[in-house]
């Protein structure tokens, strides 16, 4: 269309503005969504298995804390992240969002040591063995909104639909694959499998060791932090621990 108030005819391009986003609900704890809200982008909530916010059909975004991004290294977690990301999406993104109050850099500048465990190593691993990921450095969720703008504006809009499947056959599969050589055959609860692996901290690695544990959900209730801690791991254990005790209202 054609609008003359704008200048000698130039279209009007507000109509092409891409908008839209789909949103882990988890990540409506952080301060992000509000200023993608106040940014114009709309916001659809919805719970993703692979990624924790979906830009278009090819862009998958996993965002990290500075906190995070080190606590993700220690579990192993990020690992699955961008294995699940890399599979699925032909862009995936790691976003390390900073604490606009602190300083810019992830380790001290005077420790140019090049350790094992230092960060940028892990960082540098990371990219070696998922040469497909791209880094995204934001100093604050504003600026993240300007990246997200940016990588929007050649890409149709997400299906919001299509970004909730991406990942739950293919997690569930995973996850039952391991138990198809037994000898009697056994009615197979999809669904209580599929909820085991949206549990805070459950992965499909951690899955196939309470399952060999737990018969059922209500089974996994019941267990002690201990039994959690040993089953899942330390940090997913307690997550869980602390998911199933804590009240509701």
């Amino acid at each position: 269309s054609m609008d003359t108030r704008t200048g000698r005819g130039r279209k009007n391009k507000q109509n092409d503005v891409r908008r839209d986003i789909a949103v882990d609900v988890r990540e409506f704890r952080s301060a992000l969504p509000s200023a993608l809200h106040a940014g114009g982008m709309r916001l659809a909530p919805v719970t993703l298995v692979v990624g924790d916010f979906v830009l278009s059909n090819v862009h998958c975004i996993e965002r990290k804390s500075i906190s995070d991004l080190f606590g993700s290294f220690a579990s192993g977690r990020l690992y699955t992240q961008a294995e699940a990301m890399c599979k699925h999406y032909k862009c995936p993104c790691l976003l390390i969002e900073f604490d606009p109050s602190k300083t810019f850099a992830l380790q001290h500048t005077l420790d140019v040591e090049i350790k094992q465990d230092a960060v940028c190593s892990k960082m540098a691993l990371l990219v070696m063995h998922f040469p497909k990921l791209r880094l995204l450095w934001s100093k604050g969720p504003h600026e993240t909104v300007k990246l997200f703008k940016a990588l929007k504006q050649n890409h149709e809009e997400v299906d919001v639909d299509r970004a909730v499947e991406v990942g739950t056959s293919d997690s569930v599969e995973g996850l039952l694959g391991q138990q198809g050589d037994e000898e009697e055959e056994e009615e197979i609860n999809e669904v209580a499998r599929d909820m085991l692996l949206r549990l805070p901290g459950v992965n499909v690695h951690n899955a196939r060791k309470i399952l060999k544990e737990c018969d059922c959900l209500a089974d996994l209730a019941t267990k002690s932090r201990e039994e959690l801690k040993k089953m899942a791991g330390p940090e997913t254990g307690q997550k869980l621990f602390t998911f199933f005790r804590q009240r509701l209202g």
